[in-house]
């Protein structure tokens, strides 16, 4: 690959997303991650997890849920990997985001906010009041120059949304991605929902393809696009940088090329950083032997900018340049 040649053959933790929490406040209806909650690092292990990172080359820290902001410890963890010099985001449902606004200004480099559609369906596949929540602190982020994203989970019941999001994204300043429902948050072999059928994923690239030309706000770039054309094959993960250059932190410390790789089965268990140090839990992380690929956006635009993609090079530093969407 790519990467392997420019980077040579050992791994280094380029991006690491770091789960604070499976807890969440919301029932989405197409979401099992609430259902996996259970213990959780310190602040402290947090903390030291960015530290050993750190050291080995990180350089980008996302941090998520669950809902993150149910530790009350979320934002000086980010705080931390601020100091260290790193490049942070952060996603969330924005329930809980307007009051810290200010904060996660100071923070962070962009913010991430759940958006599945207008008002009506927002609300039927969130929580009641929850649109107006997102759209506050979309609006908020923007007065303080905040950089945001949101990401719409597709189901059989949202796929008329998209022209609706993109208009709000033009409004508010935002890029909006979008992304097809799995059956299981944690196990890629379950694959996306069965009743998005294999025309859909075609129909969907080539709808936000359009409106890439038009000059709407489309967060994904051209190669996640035509990647997302194949569904619901979407690739190999064989070929995946997954646990080369990058992978995620889960709440207890274990380390996993990404959260869909979570369930392995009988297979030996993931590597535990609280165990054997987070540093050498990364390098014993095994990468993905074969799948489907998948149409998770941020795993897939970092897969493409390690080969070197410049569509998808290009399109990470636009949404992240700070004069945009700004009054």
């Amino acid at each position: 690959m790519a990467a392997d040649r420019a980077l040579g053959t050992g791994s280094f933790p380029f991006s690491m997303t770091f789960i604070l929490t499976h807890r969440c406040n919301f029932r989405c209806a197409y979401c099992d991650i609430p259902a996996a909650a259970g213990p959780e690092m310190t602040t402290t292990q947090f903390k030291g997890a960015l530290d050993e990172l750190a050291s080995i080359g990180l350089v980008r820290a996302s941090f998520s849920g669950g809902e993150v902001l149910l530790r009350p410890d979320a934002l000086p963890i980010v705080a931390h990997a601020r100091s260290l010099g790193l490049m942070t985001s952060l996603n969330c449902n924005a329930w809980l985001a307007g009051p810290r606004l200010d904060e996660l200004a100071r923070v962070l480099d962009l913010l991430v906010i759940s958006l599945d559609g207008p008002e009506r369906d927002h609300d039927r596949l969130r929580r009641r009041g929850s649109y107006r929540r997102a759209i506050e602190v979309l609006r908020g982020a923007r007065a303080r120059g905040l950089p945001t994203a949101t990401i719409s989970v597709l189901t059989p019941s949202n796929l008329h949304v998209v022209d609706e999001v993109l208009a709000l994204a033009d409004e508010l300043g935002f890029y909006a991605y979008f992304q097809p429902a799995y059956e299981s948050c944690f196990d890629l072999g379950k694959g996306v929902d069965p009743s998005l059928g294999g025309r859909l994923f075609v129909r969907l690239a080539d709808t936000l393809r359009a409106a890439r030309r038009q000059g709407r706000r489309v967060a994904a770039s051209p190669g996640y696009l035509e990647r997302l054309a194949r569904g619901p094959r979407f690739g190999d993960c064989a070929r995946c940088t997954a646990g080369r250059y990058w992978g995620t932190v889960l709440p207890d410390g274990r380390l996993v090329p990404c959260h869909l790789q979570a369930e392995r089965g009988g297979a030996e268990p993931w590597p535990s950083g609280v165990e054997k140090g987070f540093a050498a839990a990364f390098r014993a992380l095994d990468r993905p032997k074969g799948g489907p690929g998948c149409a998770i956006s941020p795993y897939q635009e970092t897969d493409l900018i390690f080969g070197f993609d410049s569509g998808a090079i290009a399109a990470a530093l636009r949404r992240l340049r700070r004069d945009e969407g700004s009054p």
